[in-house]
């Protein structure tokens, strides 16, 4: 499996200078040398013959070299730390194949006109060739710089577009995540109130419906009014007073107007108390204080939570730092005089 992945990552970083329309940088570059190198610099009239002896046969080397440079050696050598072999091979490239430009230029290139750079001997010529093929060497490398970075930048658009779609798929998924056992102990609780029917029973069906309601249909955001959550937790306060398993005493300061707040982050809090069985309702004080930037949250349960209790919560952290990272700020632990204390910071928007 790792080799697979190992040849797809050579395989896309192969073809990097070249997708995205970035092949069109290289035609312009070579109709660039085709301009200045060729067609600027003689005296005859353009024809075929003159381009593919002038352009095309005096840069096939030059070309080759560049090309082997892009799509193999920086693609297998450098990318994968190879530095020391990838260094070896591009000078000893560039030594030989200007070297081999001076015989192949003698042997194969006929100019339609006289050439104006007339031949002194091997080393002159060695020494010419490798003047030019550096600043060409050094321009071309540069144009691949800049695609690099063009890549990069495009890298880092799809790692933060990815980044964002997997923050929604866990935001939807902490939006519609309701607990099994909370959501069959409610139902069947309200099977049982509607046995023997009670006053409280139309209002408990009401108010668990609208719970419902807020918690599927409030919509794809990654933020909700703070009014309306803490409406809906006052609704599932009041809910959970129906089946005398939790004694809340709940207590609200601060302004929530013109707030936005993380998505049932309240609700999905309370909910794991609620999934403790307990033969006689547990006091549970809750304690909210809302300031300009963020919303405190403290609750003292009047026992020792269980292991279950400490996991979901364990668990709630780590949904919820995921989400809005180090903003979050979650601690709970038991007390030594048989209670259990959570402490919770949230962001405001």
């Amino acid at each position: 499996m790792s080799n697979f992945v190992q040849l797809e990552i050579n395989e896309r970083n192969r073809w990097i200078y070249f997708n995205n329309y970035r092949w069109v940088a290289h035609v312009v570059y070579w109709i660039w040398v085709l301009v200045v190198g060729t067609i600027l610099r003689t005296k005859e009239p353009v024809t075929f013959f003159l381009i593919f002896n002038n352009f095309l046969l005096a840069n096939l080397l030059i070309a080759s070299f560049f090309y082997l440079y892009c799509l193999y050696l920086i693609p297998y050598f450098f990318k994968r730390n190879k530095y020391f072999l990838f260094w070896f091979l591009v000078i000893a490239g560039y030594l030989s194949i200007s070297a081999l430009d001076v015989f192949y230029s003698k042997a194969f290139i006929k100019y339609s006109d006289p050439d104006p750079v007339k031949s002194q001997g091997f080393f002159p010529d060695y020494l010419n060739n490798l003047g030019g093929y550096l600043a060409n060497f050094l321009f071309f490398s540069i144009m691949l710089f800049f695609m690099e970075k063009n890549e990069e930048n495009n890298t880092l658009l799809e790692l933060e577009k990815e980044k964002k779609e997997i923050e929604q798929v866990k935001l939807d998924f902490l939006k519609t995540n309701i607990s099994p056992d909370f959501l069959l102990r409610s139902l069947h609780q309200l099977k049982e109130s509607a046995r023997v029917p009670e006053e409280h029973t139309p209002e408990a069906i009401l108010t668990f419906s609208d719970l419902l309601r807020y918690r599927l249909y409030r919509g794809r955001q990654a933020e909700t009014p703070l009014k309306e959550e803490l409406c809906a937790f006052a609704s599932f306060i009041h809910f959970t007073s129906f089946n005398n398993q939790l004694q809340i005493v709940y207590n609200q300061q601060g302004e929530a107007e013109n707030k936005q707040l993380a998505p049932l982050a309240l609700i999905n809090l309370l909910e794991p108390f609620c999934k403790v069985s307990n033969e006689q309702p547990v006091p549970l004080e809750i304690m909210l204080l809302i300031e300009a930037d963020e919303l405190l949250m403290e609750m003292n349960y009047a026992q020792k939570a269980t292991p279950q209790l400490i996991s979901d919560l364990e668990i709630y952290e780590e949904n919820y730092v995921q989400l809005y990272g180090n903003a979050v700020k979650f601690k709970f632990d038991n007390h030594q005089d048989d209670s259990f204390n959570v402490k919770l910071s949230l962001p405001l928007f």
